[in-house]
Parts: C-alpha cells; sequence; structure tokens
C-alpha cells in the first residue's frame, strides 16, 4: 500500500533578543511601507531580497541595508532571512558603524562562508553568545559591546536608560524632562538632536518592544498590548503595522514555532 507523503514542517521562527538590538530568523513576508527607529539588515539564507525604498529606488541583493528612520517596504523571499534590528544611539551599534557608511540604504554580497556561519543560529541549541561572535566577527569587532550610549549629554543616557527598563512608566515630555534635570524644551532638543528621533516616537518603539517581548514569553497580545502602555491590542496592532510593515499576529499566530534565544 502507498504511504501518503507528509508534508514539510512549517519552519521554526528564531528570535534572539539584546537591550539594543534583536535578530529575527525565520520565513519572510511582504510588508507595507514602514519605518523604525533601528538600523536595519535583511540577509537571504539563500538566492536575493528585494526592497523598495520610499522614494522608488529598488534594491536587490543578498544583504540589505536600511539606515535608522528610512520608509521601506519588502516583497517576500523564496527562502528563509535573517532580520538584525540595531537601535543606532547604542554603544555596540556606533562601534560597529565607525567600520561602514551608516548612513546610506544599498544592497551587497552576503559576506558569509557559504552562509554556514548564519546557517548555525537557526538550531534551538544555538545561544546568543554565539551570535553575539557572529555579528562581532561580521563587524570587525573585539566583542560586541552593549547598550550603553554614546551620547554626549549625561542625562539624556539616563533618559534613554529608563525609557529601555520602563516604557510603560512614562507619562509626558515635561516628567521626564524633570526627571533628568532638564526645561521640557532643552530636553527635547537634545534628545531629537542625539537620539535622532523625537521622544515621543522613541517611546513607542520601546512600548513595542516590550509588548513584543511579553507576547513571546506567553502572554497575549492584549495583556502584552496594556502591560507596556497601549491603550489596548488595537493600538498595539497598529504601531507593529506602522514600524515593522506588518501585524504581530505574524509572529503569534503559530507560538510553537517560536525559538526564543534570550
Amino acid at each position: 500500500m502507498m504511504k501518503t507523503a507528509t508534508p514539510n514542517a512549517a519552519p521554526k521562527i528564531h528570535i534572539y533578543t539584546w537591550p539594543e538590538r534583536f535578530l529575527y530568523l525565520g520565513p519572510s513576508t511582504r510588508t507595507s511601507m514602514h519605518r523604525n527607529h533601528a538600523a536595519t539588515w535583511l540577509v537571504a539564507r539563500e538566492g536575493t531580497l528585494r526592497v523598495t525604498l520610499s522614494s522608488g529606488a529598488v534594491l536587490e541583493n543578498e544583504v540589505i541595508y536600511v539606515p535608522a528612520e528610512t520608509a521601506f517596504s519588502t516583497e517576500d523571499a523564496p527562502s528563509l532571512i535573517a532580520a538584525l534590528y540595531w537601535e543606532t544611539e547604542s554603544e555596540s551599534f556606533q562601534r560597529a558603524a565607525a567600520q561602514f557608511d551608516a548612513t546610506t540604504a544599498r544592497g551587497f554580497p552576503c559576506p558569509f562562508k557559504n552562509r554556514e556561519e548564519l546557517a548555525a543560529l537557526y538550531h534551538a541549541s544555538a545561544s546568543r553568545t554565539q551570535a553575539d561572535g557572529l555579528l562581532a566577527a561580521i563587524f570587525g569587532l573585539d566583542k560586541m559591546g552593549g547598550a550603553g550610549s554614546h551620547s554626549h549629554d549625561q542625562r539624556i543616557s539616563e533618559a534613554l536608560q529608563f525609557l529601555r527598563e520602563a516604557p510603560d512608566a512614562y507619562d509626558s515630555i515635561d516628567a521626564l524632562a524633570d526627571r533628568v534635570h532638564l526645561s521640557s524644551s532643552r530636553f527635547a532638543h537634545l534628545f531629537k538632536e542625539q537620539v535622532g528621533v523625537p521622544v515621543r516616537r522613541y517611546v513607542l518603539w520601546q512600548k513595542m518592544r516590550r509588548a513584543l517581548d511579553l507576547a513571546m514569553a506567553g502572554d497575549s497580545l492584549t495583556t502584552a498590548a496594556l502591560s507596556a502602555g497601549f491603550a489596548d491590542s488595537a493600538h498595539l496592532s497598529r504601531t507593529v503595522r506602522a514600524i515593522m510593515g506588518v501585524a504581530p499576529e505574524f509572529l503569534f499566530r503559530h507560538r510553537e514555532r517560536l525559538v526564543l534565544h534570550e
């Protein structure tokens, strides 16, 4: 008697998270035009990727780099992908950015030898330490470093640390400015100058990250949204679509496929 062929299992989605960056490895999806606070690298496991910038320029290559706050959309890729999102005000990004031009979107061939090093991170046994080592090697660093800010003003660094640790506790620009002993106008000016985005946009980015972390840990989207400071799950969904170009359900529709490397 003939056996019915078993369809291939859906690929796992691997997420590596750090305070100042996160790495996604899994299937690709078409995204709408969006922009986020992080610099973004997209890498195809096989073949190429295709990205359209808001200017209408199209980039197609094995690796695509998009600077922070640059609007872009992606097409479905035929293979698994890796996507690295890296907050540009962090110490680790600033050290890496000294090795390349971080201001221009572009595509280029994959630097990995046969992409074998990247493929190793798709295993459940892979660790953040292993991912750190690979990223450090790619960017020519002795070690990755961390989330500490290179801001010239210590008060902005203190504000960034507070917002990373407790974005849900953010009340207003006035309260945050008072917390670091600056006037509201001076604080808003320094923050935009040194971080690259207005305070409210940065807060939204950190709230989104917190909500996604909670949802990946097992909370419902509604619970995660409320805990991170959103009005409801619909507010979270709209924010994720605007920042990442997809609905959060893309990650959480099949939680059994998520592998977290924390």
